[in-house]
């Protein structure tokens, strides 16, 4: 499949995705452009062309923002972030896990509740290959806990707090998936990244089952089906467009086109009633 790239320019964000590693450039920030979830250790060389064609600089002005700390979504932020001299912007709670607590991540039966949106895009065997790279950069994700370069700077955002230099975008505490899942959200324009909180697969939302806290999960969900999303732009899967997106969102119990059961629902996918696989 390859790099995918997809602008929007009603709403102004670019999506820069190898798989279901979805990374976005907020293209104008007060003070430059802002990329949300650079997960993937190779990321900066996917997007110098993509900024440099879309006419952003990649210096000082950029910010580099995570919606939570698995290495999925910061592996390539330390790159970025030397790259301009500048600082990474982590969730508040993932700053335990840079003073040694040792976070929670959800278990290999959980991450296996979430084969359709996997299996509802080609692989990309570029970003498999970095995906498993970036585990041992940044972040966490595997027994080994938070990694993360010395010597990179790091602030953390709050819930009610905004994006840096986008006093429009609100930081939004989205726990469940992981206790530091945070989504960002904008009001004007009905756009929600969602990191991991919600994915999409078939077209729709999906309430994540791939959880370490269902409870939190269920407390955020309430919390972001009360927002009037038209544009939904998830961690995982592809984005979700339309009237009352999160209304519709599938809740985690469920999945695409009856496809609910693991393994059988799996081995229907593979064949191709789904998605294709290269």
């Amino acid at each position: 499949m390859g790099l995918v790239i997809e602008t929007f320019e009603d709403i102004g964000i670019t999506r820069v995705s190898r798989w279901i590693f979805n990374c976005y450039i907020i293209h104008r920030g007060e003070q430059g452009p802002i990329v949300v979830d650079p997960g993937l250790p190779g990321a900066i060389h996917d997007l110098v062309p993509v900024m440099t064609e879309l006419g952003l600089e990649l210096d000082e002005r950029v910010a580099v923002c995570a919606t939570h700390a698995h290495s999925d979504h910061v592996a390539g932020a330390p790159a970025l972030a030397s790259r301009t001299c500048g600082t990474v912007h982590l969730p508040g709670a993932s700053q335990a896990y840079l003073n040694g607590t040792r976070p929670r991540s959800p278990s290999l039966r959980a991450i296996a509740r979430i084969w359709p949106t996997v299996f509802d895009q080609p692989i990309d065997r570029r970003g498999v290959a970095d995906a498993a790279r970036g585990a041992k950069i940044a972040g966490y994700g595997t027994k080994a806990g938070m990694r993360w370069p010395e010597r990179q700077p790091v602030e953390f955002l709050l819930d009610g707090d905004h994006l840096p230099g986008a006093p429009e975008w609100e930081v939004i505490s989205a726990p469940g998936h992981s206790d530091d899942s945070t989504a960002f959200w904008h009001e004007r324009t009905q756009t929600l990244l969602s990191g991991d909180a919600v994915l999409s697969v078939g077209g729709r939302a999906w309430i994540t089952p791939e959880t370490v806290d269902d409870e939190a999960s269920a407390k955020t969900s309430a919390r972001l089906r009360q927002l009037d999303v038209n544009h939904l732009l998830p961690g995982h899967g592809r984005p979700v467009h339309g009237v009352g997106v999160m209304a519709a969102a599938l809740l985690p119990s469920d999945g695409p086109n009856g496809f609910t059961t693991f393994p059988g629902g799996l081995l229907r996918c593979l064949s191709g009633r789904v998605g294709s696989v290269e």
